[in-house]
């Protein structure tokens, strides 16, 4: 295709009427001359830039001719170099009418002066300054532009430049601040003058082209000040003139982020004097600025779409940034108040983008604050107890003992007030928004005001909680007045209108939270006056907010929200534990009493009615439990009156299944300070019923067959309205709380035991209950077979991910994303598809059933190893375990098998004893490694194929299922990445697991280079022994997963590092690592992912090559050779420095150059032209073929040299 061809090609392709086709073509062809002959790509450009082409087609030219500089430079001779510098500056001089051809021009001699050198830009620099003296407004904004790219990519964008060049032209930047900053005030100075004098002559143009100049001034200066010493700032005066710029409509915004740079900077080297002096300077301007933004006739304007709006959140954030930092820079100490009075004023600003804004600085001044006063504290209790211990020896005490005095910036008076603000905010803002709910307008979404909503109201809270460390008195008081005010707004008689009572309870409540968080800290136990002042001030209002009668469920629960913050109370004042439990009672009992036996399962399809009193209830019962939790010896006398009032209410009916389950963990939490004897009766009073439910033969028949269960447990019928709705309901809703209360036992029961006992109140009921729990979630996994998903097909979505959740996917993509927790209260409710109830019929209903069943059971056998280590012992349970809990696995969608990597893989690698990782972890990861294997590569060689044709949305559903199916598979990448790290990094043979597996951590990083166990061998290579099958096979995904492109690959090459200090131990792994692992490490360096990473690959393959390049039978000998550009004296004179040197950062660098020498190109990236043969696993000893002939080579079989080169022939 000749020039003209592609000049009309592109020139279709930008027109309005361009078909779709056309638009692709040009596309195409753009990258096309990007990746082609550089020098006819070259002339292209140049061609497009000609002042006779449409401004598109030369913003074309512009970026090919950009990509070319930028990226392909040393493929241009030094005389074209000179070429593309001369046409770089006319370009500059041609003084485009467009904004967008002049900033391209600009920004196009910028990247010359960044690859010709520190000369080129010493040299042009000179010129710039004479022809923006001389030529007026258009060529001041563009010499503007040039310096601000110059400094943007040379200080900014310099990690493709070599160190030494970088140096130079920083030097050379550096050195020509004295010219540039100077030169930046002048043109503010001038135009600003400039552009007055034509607005008053009526020459609008001419005023914006000087507008513009001033513009592009202030965005240098921006760029400038990001690291510039700020006493240059200052003397150049820059710091002034943006101050001045804060009074002017158009440009206060571009001077305010100038000065926000400023602001977050930290002093470095520059004198304590000089940036304390500039810092001072721009407070002073953003408090003048402040004052007449917040003066009464401009306040209306801050808020949404108001004049001001924009402006105000930049000034509000900027001041934030100053006063989090530098507060202390402000002398006068009339000028600090006024700073806080401005910000405490925007923190009160009804509008909520702007009071956000403040918030960040009020928190980090309190945090500062609150922890200066704990260190006082702290430091006034060690000094008390060294006086009395010379006291008590008779020695004198030192004035350098003396109690640390507290540093606080801020006024009291300040901080009463933020208590205040923040106590009114929470009660304006009450709740956090549900998805009903209005939200304001300046939200694109309801979920982005909430997600915002719920960070502002955590920012009140931390307010409130580093407020109350300081000033603990008077928190406390503020604290009682405002429950007293929403106590009497709730009562009955009190003619408060009930959303204004459960706003007024809700911001008490967070309120008092908030402040008891802080008083009761970890130091209050030393200092038994605070102790005894803090517990005298929540007793009355613990009483009164026991005393509070309420029927409303949304006040029932912020009363029991408001009574678990008590919990510690009882520690100190147990003679309270009593009375408060049977008030709890009483709360919970009559309030809302039930209309129906608690023993009946929920309704079907639960109205909101329902769920509001189900979860009120759930939550006073769950009071009990948050307070035996923190103080069991506390409840521990009244054991026995608990438990006789919990079986007479279940007998009469009177609490639900969910209620009951609270209640017993609350006296199983109880009795963990009891004695070892007292926690088996307890148990045993807890678990009995279900033990006898699980051991009838009936029972036991259900789980027999996945037809059992599903006749059993998610039948199928029709709902008498057309529709189909999961039976079973009576048997899922107890075999969910029967499960929830196994779980939730193992769990509570952890730190009751001595470590080593081999008695365990806990031991008998394992052995029973947790098979029954991997049997039944054998049956789940076996719904997600063909032969399931057909039994449930009518109510199918009960086997697909909720809407919610896929919604949450879709959105933003919560990478790392934890698996969900079966819910705390055990209330059967679930955040999927409206709060569906576990006990409902609808396909909601049986999705969460089915989700809290399976994660019942993974965490239970992820707990047995710290919570309950005797039962590991067991033969039948460790049997139970291999053969029910991966059960169908191929089948499970992408979550499922992540959260039993999370929930059971991950804990027993951790903490298994070494005698129980035969048992246990062996048969377990032999099943999911080889299935993991299978399930990555086919799902990222799918996903990394390139596709058949261009992409479409136009089927917008479809595209969302490749969203979300992405997106689950680079969390399950990123979850079985982290099996493989825990499997390097825990060790065997070096003590307790948990110290082993701390003791590993540091120690993997530099195995490769330390090559021997020390304190163990790791579980990775203890397995490579014990199960080879499996430990190659982990290996070969960690190796295949160093070039997917994804933020896991990082991880697998750290997994990779491991492998080359194990390599001499191992003849098989050995070689494994001198073909497929350096073959891995040198295609990875090509994958954006491993962009941020290159340090440390080429340290992995640096020592890969130092182990075995000596060695002639190594094959890295053959994938060194079958690299692009390299040659057999190359090779040669490569091992020849490399093994000539002990230095591991030389090494480092020869290896890198030998490798870009190699792509036959500037860069790295050149190696995403490689192509090296299929990773492929080693086979077994036992299966390998014996050897032909004595002189084969027993590395010969991985690859041979002829072999490397056909498979590498591009």
């Amino acid at each position: 295709m000749d020039t003209h061809s592609i000049v009309q090609t592109l020139l279709t392709s930008q027109q309005l009427a361009a078909t779709q086709q056309q638009r692709l073509a040009g596309l195409q062809l753009h990258e096309q001359l990007k990746a082609g002959e550089v020098h006819a790509s070259a002339a292209v450009a140049t061609e497009l830039l000609k002042l006779h082409q449409p401004a598109e087609l030369q913003v074309l030219g512009y970026t090919l001719l950009q990509h070319l500089v930028g990226n392909r430079w040393d493929e241009f001779s030094p005389e074209e170099h000179s070429q593309l510098a001369t046409l770089a500056y006319s370009m500059l001089q041609q003084g485009a009418a467009s904004w967008a051809i002049r900033s391209k021009a600009s920004l196009l001699l910028a990247l010359v002066i960044k690859r010709t050198g520190p000369e080129l830009w010493e040299a042009a620099l000179p010129q710039l300054l004479q022809a923006a003296q001389s030529e007026g407004p258009p060529m001041q904004e563009q010499v503007c532009m040039v310096m601000r790219y110059v400094a943007d990519e040379i200080a900014m964008y310099s990690d493709d430049i070599a160190g030494d060049q970088k140096r130079l032209l920083l030097a050379a930047l550096t050195k020509s601040l004295s010219d540039v900053l100077p030169f930046l005030e002048r043109m503010l100075e001038l135009n600003f003058a400039a552009a007055g004098a034509a607005v008053q002559a009526g020459n609008r143009e001419l005023a914006q082209q000087h507008v513009a100049v001033i513009q592009a001034a202030l965005a240098a200066a921006n760029t400038y000040a990001e690291w510039v010493p700020v006493g240059r700032l200052l003397d150049a005066g820059l710091i002034n003139a943006c101050g001045f710029m804060l009074n002017t409509t158009e440009f206060r915004d571009a001077a305010c982020d100038v000065m926000r740079q400023v602001a977050g900077r930290k002093q470095g080297d520059e004198s304590p004097e000089v940036f304390r002096a500039v810092l001072e300077q721009i407070a002073e301007a953003l408090i003048n600025a402040a004052a007449a933004l917040l003066s009464p006739a401009a306040q209306a304007e801050l808020g949404y779409e108001g004049q001001h709006e924009a402006f105000a959140l930049t000034l509000c954030e900027t001041m934030a940034t100053l006063g989090s930092q530098h507060l202390a820079a402000i002398s006068k100490p009339d000028r600090k108040l006024a700073f806080l009075q401005h910000m405490l004023s925007f923190a009160q600003h009804p509008y909520l983008l702007l009071a956000d804004k403040a918030l960040p600085m009020w928190v980090k001044l309190l945090q500062d604050a609150a922890q200066s006063v704990s260190h006082a504290a702290g430091s006034s209790s060690s000094a008390a107890a060294a006086a009395s211990a010379a006291a008590a020896g008779g020695a004198g005490g030192s004035a350098g003992s003396s109690p640390r005095q507290p540093t606080v910036q801020l006024p009291p008076e300040c901080i009463e007030a933020l208590m205040t603000m923040a106590a009114e905010q929470l009660q304006k803002r009450g709740h956090v928004p549900q998805e009903d709910d209005e939200f304001p307008p300046y939200f694109d979404t309801f979920a982005d005001f909430k997600e915002m909503f719920v960070q502002y109201r955590a920012r009140l809270s931390s307010i409130v909680r580093h407020a109350a460390a300081v000033l603990p008195e008077q928190a406390l008081a503020a604290a009682q007045r405002r429950l007293d005010a929403a106590v009497a707004a709730c009562s009955p008689g009190s003619g408060t209108k009930l959303e204004d009572a459960r706003g007024l309870l809700e911001s008490a409540v967070h309120f008092s939270e908030s402040t008891f968080k802080a008083v009761w800290d970890g130091s209050i136990q030393e200092q038994p006056a605070k102790l005894q002042a803090v517990v005298a001030a929540m007793e009355p209002m613990l009483q009164r907010l026991l005393s509070l009668q309420v029927s409303d469920p949304m006040l029932m629960q912020h009363q029991a929200r408001g009574l678990e913050s008590y919990q510690k109370i009882f520690g100190v004042r147990k003679d309270l534990a009593a009375p408060a439990v049977g008030r709890v009672f009483d709360i919970l009992v009559n309030n809302l009493p039930l209309s129906e036996p608690g023993q009946q399962p929920p309704p079907g399809k639960p109205p909101p009615a329902w769920r509001e009193g189900m979860h009120a209830r759930q939550f006073t019962a769950m009071v009990l439990l948050q307070w035996t939790k923190a103080c069991p010896e506390a409840f521990l006398p009244h054991l026995e009156a608990l438990a006789t009032q919990v079986r007479e209410l279940w007998d009469a009916g009177r609490i639900r299944a969910g209620e009951k389950n609270a209640l017993q963990e609350a006296i199983v939490g109880a009795v963990t300070a009891g004695p070892p004897e007292l926690q088996a009766q307890v148990v045993e009073w807890v678990l009995a019923p279900v033990r006898a439910e699980w051991s009838l033969p009936a029972w036991q028949a259900h789980l027999a067959s996945p037809e059992a269960f599903i006749r059993q447990y998610t039948p199928v019928s029709p709902d008498g309205a057309g529709g189909w709705q999961a039976g079973g309901q009576a048997t899922r809703w107890i075999l969910y709380h029967h499960a929830h209360l196994v779980e939730r036992c193992i769990r509570t029961m952890k730190a009751s035991v001595p470590a080593g006992s081999l008695q365990h109140p806990l031991m008998q009921h394992a052995e029973w209950a947790v098979p029954q729990m991997l049997r039944i979630v054998a049956c789940i996994h076996a719904l997600y077979t063909p032969a399931g998903r057909q039994a449930l097909a009518p109510i199918g979505s009960a086997l697909e991910m909720a809407p919610q959740e896929r919604a949450l996917y879709l959105r933003r993509g919560p990478v790392g994303k934890a698996a969900a927790k079966p819910p705390e209260d055990g209330s059967g409710e679930t955040g999927d598809d409206g709060y569906a109830s576990v006990g409902g019929t609808t396909a909601a209903s049986l999705r969460a059933w089915l989700r809290h069943m399976r994660e019942f059971t993974y965490q239970t056998v992820g707990l047995l190893p710290t919570h309950c280590p005797p039962v590991m012992d067991s033969p039948a349970l460790a049997a139970a375990y291999a053969q029910s809990g991966f059960a169908y696995i191929d089948t499970l969608e992408h979550q499922h098998v992540r959260i039993i990597m999370r929930h059971m893989i991950i804990p027993h690698i951790k903490n298994c004893a070494d005698r129980h990782l035969q048992p246990w972890l062996v048969p377990g990861l032999a099943q999911l490694v080889p299935h993991m294997h299978s399930r990555l590569t086919n799902a990222w060689d799918s996903l990394q194929a390139p596709a058949a044709g261009p992409s479409s949305t136009e089927d917008s559903a479809s595209a969302n299922d490749e969203i979300v199916r992405e997106r689950l598979l680079r969390e399950l990448t990123q979850e079985y990445a982290l099996v493989l790290k825990e499997l390097a990094t825990r060790t065997v043979g070096g003590g307790s697991p948990v110290a082993a597996a701390a003791a590993a951590a540091p120690a993997a990083a530099g195995a490769a280079a330390a090559g021997g166990s020390g304190g163990g061998k790791s579980v990775l290579e203890w397995l490579l022994e014990t199960d080879p099958t499996t430990g190659f096979q982990a290996v070969t995904t960690a190796v295949a997963g160093m070039c997917w492109r994804d933020d896991a690959a990082f991880r697998f090459a750290q997994l990779a590092k491991t492998l080359v200090g194990v390599a001499p131990r191992d003849q098989r792994l050995y070689a494994y690592v001198g073909s497929e692992v350096l073959k891995a490490a040198i295609s990875s360096l090509a994958t954006e992912t491993m962009a941020t990473h290159q340090a440390d690959i080429m340290a992995l393959i640096r020592d890969i090559l130092v182990q075995q390049l000596g060695d002639p039978g190594s094959a890295v000998h053959g994938v060194l050779a079958s690299l692009p550009k390299m040659t057999p004296e190359a090779l040669q004179r490569f091992g020849q420095q490399l093994l000539g040197t002990g230095s591991e950062k030389t090494q480092r660098d020869i290896t890198k150059k030998m490798l870009v020498a190699a792509c036959g190109k500037s860069s790295l990236a050149a190696l995403a032209d490689w192509k090296p043969p299929a990773v492929t696993p080693l086979a077994e000893p036992k299966h390998r073929a014996p050897k032909q002939g004595g002189g084969h080579d027993e590395h010969g079989e991985a690859f041979s040299a002829a072999a490397v080169h056909s498979l590498f022939d591009r």
